[in-house]
């Protein structure tokens, strides 16, 4: 149980009064999170409170240090206002990154601050349920070491690719059983509060709060790392469909000929426009005696997509190439999408994205040639600025939204 958790569970809350002030208080927190920083006028406008009450909760908050004063607000003439935002050490969280090969893992606190290294562990992920206990063997030998123990660990939040339920965490691609719940599992086994979401959304996530796309309004994320997959932001707010699986974009089938793809269709985008396409295809042309300084950044056949990447940056003409062509792929694509929701921006992230203008070009000459002009004009293409720990500022977000939502519920 969590810091937050200790103070605002209302059921144990004896008179009806006590009650209501920690709800008030608990809604304040969830405010000032949701705004990152706020002023005392800024929360009374959100919340529709008088400022005695709202002072008063403030300084309550404030002396038991769930808040604290952040730097003060720009001034239009006289004092500057006070910022207040949540405690760093309110939530700490357990990040958990999964692809193909890996799992990083990393200890963050409710302001995206890295509280310990992350670490990273080969890992690969299993279609049925006979990796699962490699992962929870996984947390327990990463905390035999790390300077946070588990027991201070308010939740997990993990993000892997698949067909992820938004609302109930269950994964359709990996960790899949007929009738078995992941996050469930996860909560059950680890004792913690769980949430689980596709690498793509969390992306999104990411991008919405922190990166290029803060303010936006209708705008697209083209995840490009082992697979390719989209996230979608409609006037401001994510667009999930019913279940969550909206922006399935490596999985629209371009042509009933194609390679057979993993999620038994075939022609996927995915088959052709991947980073496991290229790895595929470097790999085969590599064993024909292609040159390439590709062969130099691993070893053990353990070919990753960042590896064409980098061989791309250091001037290698095959990984170029490569690279140039899952650009116009992707490109194609996001021709299709642009004429569909006629976005302001879109960003790419993930490994494929650090390839920079050497992804971007090939994109803008497919978006030139197959979108409307009227349309495609004012679409700018953005690289994320994010770095690595991009994906992690989006995991926590989305476990503490997550955690607000479900405490206010139940109570």
């Amino acid at each position: 149980m969590n810091f937050v958790e200790d103070l605002f569970n209302f059921t144990q809350v004896k008179t009806y009064k006590a009650a209501k002030v920690a709800k008030k208080k608990f809604l304040l927190l969830k405010t000032i999170y949701e705004m990152e920083k706020a002023t005392v006028n800024d929360l009374m406008a959100k919340m529709d409170l008088s400022f005695p009450t709202i002072n008063s909760l403030m300084i309550d908050l404030l002396e038991q240090k769930y808040i604290v004063q952040a730097e003060r607000g720009v001034s239009f003439g006289g004092r500057k206002p006070n910022l207040y935002q949540l405690n760093g050490g309110l939530f700490k969280i357990l990040t958990i990154e999964l692809n193909k090969v890996s799992a990083i893992l990393t200890v963050m606190d409710n302001n995206c601050n890295a509280l310990s290294e992350s670490r990273a562990y080969e890992f690969s992920l299993t279609t049925n349920l006979d990796g699962l206990s490699n992962l929870i063997d996984l947390v327990h030998k990463h905390f035999e070491t790390d300077p946070i123990p588990f027991e201070q660990i308010s939740g997990i939040a993990i993000s892997m690719p698949g067909l992820i339920d938004w609302y109930t965490g269950e994964n359709y691609t990996y960790f899949y059983e007929t009738g078995f719940q992941l996050e469930s599992f996860i909560e059950k086994v680890l004792k913690k509060p769980a949430r689980i979401v596709n690498d793509a959304k969390v992306a999104s996530i990411s991008e919405r709060y922190y990166g290029h796309l803060k303010g936006a309004k209708d705008s697209l994320i083209i995840r490009l790392d082992w697979g390719i997959s989209l996230g979608i932001l409609a006037k401001g707010e994510m667009a999930l469909g019913k279940s969550g699986f909206a922006g399935e974009m490596g999985h629209i089938s371009l042509g009933a000929e194609g390679e057979l793809c993993y999620c038994g269709k075939r022609g996927c985008l995915e088959t052709i426009a991947s980073g496991l396409a290229l790895v595929n295809r470097a790999k085969a042309d590599i064993a024909d005696g292609m040159p390439t300084m590709i062969v130099s950044k691993f070893k053990n056949n353990e070919l990753r997509p960042e590896h064409i990447v980098n061989a791309a940056l250091d001037g290698d003409q095959y990984a170029i190439q490569l690279i140039s062509e899952l650009g116009s792929r992707v490109g194609r694509a996001i021709s299709i999408f642009i004429q569909i929701f006629n976005p302001e921006t879109i960003v790419l992230t993930g490994c494929f994205a650090e390839a920079a203008s050497l992804m971007t070009t090939p994109i803008q000459q497919q978006i030139q040639t197959f979108s409307m002009q009227k349309i495609a004009h004012n679409c700018t293409i953005e690289i994320s600025k994010l770095g690595p720990q991009g994906q992690l500022f989006g995991l926590v977000r989305c476990f503490i939204d997550r955690y607000f939502e479900d405490r206010l519920e139940m109570n």
